[in-house]
């Protein structure tokens, strides 16, 4: 297995460089001559397919004054191409039992189809003509409907209040704000932006081809260079900054029935070798019915129903954190046993059998999840974006493998700092939330 460029353009494939491809899956990464990249992985036992298209953007990249233009423009490009309508791009997918869909993150836009192997071709054909032949138009309906989702993340405590926990430990940057945008950004967007912002980030080098089911690998291959080896080389745009880090208290006072906590520290990004060291963390934090906090928040006080910790990784920062949600006359001792729990991580060493146990729940979740197709296909489109190779399955189990107390002992005592702690909190708080930080 290798990275091929397909110079489909001048009539010859050319074999520049071996791939670190696991050597049990059929996984292999090829760049057309223009700049696009093509991940396959035929899995000819199964009966279905995911094939999408990825672009390297998303929030992240956006100036405030773009705020939300990543994902406008992933609603727009769904409201019909040259020779499609709306209806019609959908109806073509689902008359053939397929889904059709997208989704925006702050690294990412993702455009991707999930169908049975009989019409692999059909669905890879309505993938490429989207991604060339967008209108972008019905831009007020849709303005309208991506005001009303930014509306509704505001009537969901939950969701809302993770929102408010990275505006306040990334302050002023673009991976603070939201991915939706604000009302305020949404509301200015032209077509002239949309289509400028297409223009500087939809180009072959910064766009990712991946499949992944069972399917004919020449006949993909073939179709894909047809359809985006004509797409006009560019430079990839400028990626964004290292954020600062915001710390302290912030309330949010909002008649509601629980109080909701966030908690954050800046983690590792996406190409920090701690990455791994702080999954295990947060496993044992708050990350299954064994760990620390659902142990003691949930089953032995019944302070809780939701109680857990969070780990997100991007290119250019992490953060790892905390969310409960409580009735109000339970804040104060959840709030007290969530710091013991994470002081404990600074202060004292994990037991062996604790950090075995959170390795292989880690493991486990990842490999099991390897039997959906998407998740397949998803890997090797950002094995690619990240990484700019395929990662092998057992390098990232051998990592995983690899963390030692001493390893999550330093990562909680690099992060678990009041100057780095940032908290939200968000309902009926009667004055209950501590003003600073009780690290």
């Amino acid at each position: 297995m290798g990275v091929v460029c397909l110079d489909k353009m001048r009539g010859r494939d050319r074999r520049l460089t071996k791939a670190n491809a696991n050597r049990n899956e059929a996984t292999v990464a090829r760049k057309l001559a223009n700049g696009l990249t093509i991940t396959t992985e035929p899995l000819p036992y199964l009966r279905s397919v995911a094939a999408g298209v990825w672009i390297k953007t998303g929030s992240a990249n956006e100036f405030e004054a773009q705020a939300g233009i990543s994902h406008f423009l992933e609603h727009l490009l769904f409201k019909g191409t040259e020779k499609r309508t709306a209806r019609e791009l959908v109806e073509a997918i689902e008359s053939q039992g397929g889904q059709l869909n997208a989704f925006t993150s702050r690294d990412y836009t993702c455009l991707y189809v999930k169908t049975l192997d009989t019409h692999v071709a059909s669905g890879i054909e309505i993938l490429c003509d989207i991604i060339k032949h967008s209108l972008f138009c019905d831009l007020e309906k849709e303005r309208n409907i991506v005001l009303e989702e930014i509306a509704s993340i505001e009537d969901v405590p939950e969701d809302y209040i993770h929102e408010l926990l990275t505006e306040h430990l990334w302050p002023a940057h673009p991976l603070g704000r939201s991915v939706l945008g604000t009302v305020e950004s949404v509301g200015r967007f032209t077509l002239d932006d949309v289509r400028a912002y297409y223009a500087h980030w939809y180009r072959p080098g910064n766009l990712y081809f991946s499949i992944a089911g069972n399917f004919d690998e020449e006949n993909v291959l073939t179709q894909v260079c047809n359809e985006l080896q004509n797409l006009p080389p560019g430079p990839a745009g400028q990626r964004c900054t290292v954020p600062a880090t915001g710390h302290g208290v912030k309330p949010f006072d909002r008649e509601i029935a629980q109080d909701h906590l966030c908690i954050g520290f800046p983690g590792a990004s996406l190409k920090d070798p701690k990455r791994y060291a702080f999954d295990v963390l947060c496993c044992a934090l708050g990350g299954g019915s064994t760990s620390r906090l659902f142990d003691r928040v949930r089953e032995n006080e019944g302070l809780a129903y939701s109680v857990y910790s969070f780990n997100s990784a991007y290119l250019a920062s992490g953060i790892l954190g905390v969310y409960a949600a409580v009735a109000p006359h339970n804040f104060a001792r959840t709030l007290d046993i969530t710091f013991e729990e994470i002081r404990k991580f600074r202060d004292e060493p994990m037991t062996a059998d604790e950090l075995n146990m959170n390795r292989e729940q880690i493991k486990g979740n990842m490999l099991m999840s390897l039997e959906n197709t998407f998740v397949r296909m998803a890997r090797l489109a950002k094995s690619m974006m990240y990484y700019d190779r395929l990662v092998p399955i057992e390098e990232i189990v051998a990592a995983v493998d690899a963390v030692s107390i001493e390893d999550i002992q330093a990562v909680a005592a690099e992060a678990f700092t009041p100057e780095r702690c940032a908290m939200v909190a968000l309902g009926p708080l009667d004055g209950q939330l501590p003003e600073t930080v009780p690290l």
